[in-house]
């Protein structure tokens, strides 16, 4: 019997060679098989070409458009194309070309490979056959209608190129690049807009024209699964009832991801009215087999938008050219049958349940685009959902009623429950849907809120809330809410025992003016608190914290006339005070080091006086907690406890009240300290010892090393390991 190798073998199950090819080599190595033989090379073109990233790439700075070789590559091979994704310059510019191969009427024959292809899966006489029905059907989907803007006559160069008709999977991002980018650098970033693309395409500065041609490749794909759209300008109902039948049309969509720029009031000035109904537009728009939704609104506000919608602009003040007067399609159909052409009402063109939809997102939506029977009528489509973004909602009679009935009634399965806005009508919402939602269910609990305060809404509730879902909660964000106090926090610390995050955090914004006023403090565990008993969340990788610490007498000692512990001469002598708070400081830290599987850690110390009559002190950053960062001299007496951490192997990124420039951290971090950190904390990458430190961004090691030859040397031993140490929270 003949012995056969392994690569024979290996070559007689295609299914395993295209499986290896589309999932496990990259282009370059794909490229090299490819030229191994005829066979080879009919099997695994179509993974070459299964996607295409038509832009510059930063690593190799190279554009496809720019190279007429790729481009006939591309045009031989534009059937295997199933996933495209194009910046805004190359979607009009290969919209543009793909006009360009139509007004040349010639069809470009896709021949097989040269050589024998009696071997492979598809015979040439089939391959034939699917090569007219693929061009027939090409040519149905590609037809221009009345609402297409026009070809750009401004573009010099273009290369005729087929219009992709089997794509299951499309990202544009339409956003103008703002340095540092890899289409232009800091040199020309002054130049004018079309000087700065690798090839000019003036028809780009008008949003409504980009955005017929992306409704025009939306019409012309109807098999895409995935769909992402990125920094689209929507300025009208018009251009709402575009993008919506275009969706609609995808019918096996499974994935939409949205991000929208709606024009702003000021600067069209327009009421925003004229854009509503966009979040209803689009969510109705979608295929009953659509699995996940998100849709991201934004305002205009961007500065270069100032300049490259010049063009945007001069048409708003002229009369509409004759394809932005028209919305109807092809076949007469205006959507949904009977909606007039100057009706200015949002059509609802699906009415069947989305019976896959697992996960909704509605994120940074306005107050009054949706109204509590809107969002109701949109949840009554979604019986399976598992994760909701609950947007700003206007008109709610009875949150807690309507909270009730989302948890019980609309989507009993939820998991996942977010809040979806810095501001907005009831913010409490999110708050009774967890309360609402039957008890161990919930994983995920996300709110995000600009310093707000909920009527009706105590501790005692939000700890009760938080102890029914203890078995199941792995994360927990709660940032800008004033109703989580001290414990709140505790509530979580002890009895969430599956926790794997949790932030408690003031926000983005900071604090308001009159915080130092504010007694007690929220958003921060009160160390008597953090300390009171042990904590249950021992599975914690990423924790996020405020403590709160009385300021007599460690914080105040200059204030009362005392020198600081740490510039005591030996040995160190402690007041009975100082002593009782570095034992519950000893507590807090034995709390932290016990956390072994922490990867994350900020913990942020602000002081404040007992009785109420100081500020408090929330400069977290410029704090210290005390002896948390240096060892306990054994000659002085000094306490320290930095030893207590040492089970934090596993931590990747230390923040919050670190900094190694304040009084206290630049006495008593030494050479001693830093070794300790190399042996106990191996995984380290980013600590925040240096982050105000002034140093430029390409010379922050050598800064480290000229003002700290302790913290120099840790950065050396990383680097002989080939480990990256960010010290002062750049990255």
């Amino acid at each position: 019997m003949q012995s056969t190798s392994a690569t024979t073998r290996f070559l007689e199950v295609p299914e395993l060679v295209v499986y290896l090819a589309h999932n496990h080599l990259d282009n370059k190595s794909l490229a090299c098989l490819l030229r191994t033989n005829r066979y080879i090379y009919a099997l695994c073109i179509p993974a070459l070409y299964y996607y295409i990233h038509a832009g510059q790439k930063k690593e190799k700075n190279k554009n496809l458009f720019t190279s007429k070789k790729a481009i006939r590559a591309l045009v031989r091979n534009v059937d295997f194309v199933r996933h495209l994704e194009l910046g805004l310059f190359e979607m009009v510019y290969y919209v543009n070309c793909v006009f360009d191969y139509q007004d040349q009427s010639s069809t470009l024959q896709l021949e097989p490979p040269p050589g024998p292809v009696d071997e492979v899966v598809v015979v040439r006489g089939e391959r034939g056959t699917q090569e007219a029905q693929g061009e027939e059907e090409r040519m149905r989907l590609s037809r221009r209608p009345r609402w297409l803007a026009p070809p750009d006559p401004q573009i010099r160069t273009l290369y005729p190129i087929p219009l992709m008709t089997l794509l299951t999977k499309l990202d544009l991002h339409l956003g103008f690049p703002t340095p540092p980018s890899p289409y232009y650098s800091f040199d020309n970033y002054n130049l004018s807009v079309s000087d700065r693309r690798p090839y000019p395409v003036p028809s780009s500065e008008d949003p409504r024209a980009t955005l017929t041609l992306i409704c025009w490749l939306l019409d012309s794909n109807p098999h895409l699964l995935d769909l992402r759209l990125t920094s689209l300008v929507i300025k009208d109902r018009r251009d709402i009832r575009l993008l919506s039948r275009a969706v609609f049309g995808l019918k096996r969509l499974q994935e939409a991801k949205f991000e929208i720029i709606r024009w702003n009031i000021d600067r069209a000035g327009k009421d925003l009215e004229a854009t509503r109904g966009l979040a209803l537009a689009m969510f109705f728009a979608c295929s009953p087999a659509l699995r996940r939704f998100y849709l991201e609104v934004k305002e205009e506000d961007a500065d270069l938008w100032d300049e490259v919608t010049e063009e945007y602009r001069k048409n708003r003040q002229e009369q509409p050219l004759s394809w932005e007067m028209s919305e109807d399609n092809d076949d007469g159909d205006d959507g949904n049958g009977h909606e007039k052409k100057d009706e200015l009402t949002i059509p609802r063109l699906r009415k069947e349940p989305m019976e896959h939809l697992t996960s909704l997102q509605l994120r940074h939506l306005k107050t009054q685009d949706l109204s509590g029977a809107e969002f109701r009528s949109m949840l009554e489509h979604c019986p399976n959902l598992t994760t909701i973004l609950v947007p700003p909602i206007h008109s709610i009679q009875h949150p807690q009623q309507l909270a009730q009935e989302i948890a019980q009634r609309l989507c009993p399965k939820l998991t996942i429950v977010k809040k979806g806005s810095f501001y907005g009508a009831d913010i409490g919402l999110v708050f009774r849907i967890l309360e609402a939602l039957p008890a161990h269910q919930v994983q995920r609990y996300l709110f995000s809120g600009w310093w707000s305060l909920i009527p009706g809404l105590t501790s005692d509730d939000i700890g009760s809330m938080f102890r029914r879902q203890s078995a199941t909660l792995c994360e927990i964000e709660l940032v800008g809410c004033r109703n989580i106090d001290s414990k709140a926090i505790q509530t979580i610390l002890v009895e969430c025992w599956a926790l794997e995050r949790l932030q408690v955090d003031i926000g983005a914004w900071g604090l308001p003016d009159n915080y130092q006023q504010q007694q007690p403090q929220p958003l921060c565990i009160n160390l008597e608190d953090a300390i009171e008993y042990p904590w249950g969340c021992t599975r914690i990788q990423d924790l996020d914290l405020m403590i709160a610490i009385p300021d007599e007498p460690l914080h105040r000692s200059k204030e009362m006339g005392l020198v600081p512990y740490y510039n005591r001469p030996p040995p160190t002598t402690l007041s009975p005070a100082e002593t009782a708070q570095f034992q519950s400081l000893e507590a807090l830290y034995r709390q932290i080091g016990a956390l072994i599987g922490l990867e994350r850690l900020t913990l942020k110390a602000v002081y404040y006086g007992l009785a109420g009559l100081r500020p408090a002190d929330t400069n977290f950053e410029w704090n210290s907690f005390p002896g948390m960062l240096n060892l306990k001299n054994e000659e002085t007496g000094r306490p320290g406890y930095l030893q207590l951490l040492g089970g934090l192997t596993k931590l990747k990124r230390l923040s919050g009240s670190v900094s190694a420039m304040t009084e206290e951290t630049k006495a008593t971090i030494g050479m001693d300290e830093v070794v300790w950190m190399e042996n106990y904390w191996p995984a380290l990458e980013r600590a925040e010892f240096f982050k105000f430190s002034g140093a430029p961004w390409s010379k922050e090691d050598d800064f480290i090393k000229m003002i700290s030859k302790h913290f120099g040397w840790l950065l050396e031993q990383r680097q002989k390991r080939g480990r990256a140490l960010d010290l002062c929270g750049l990255y």
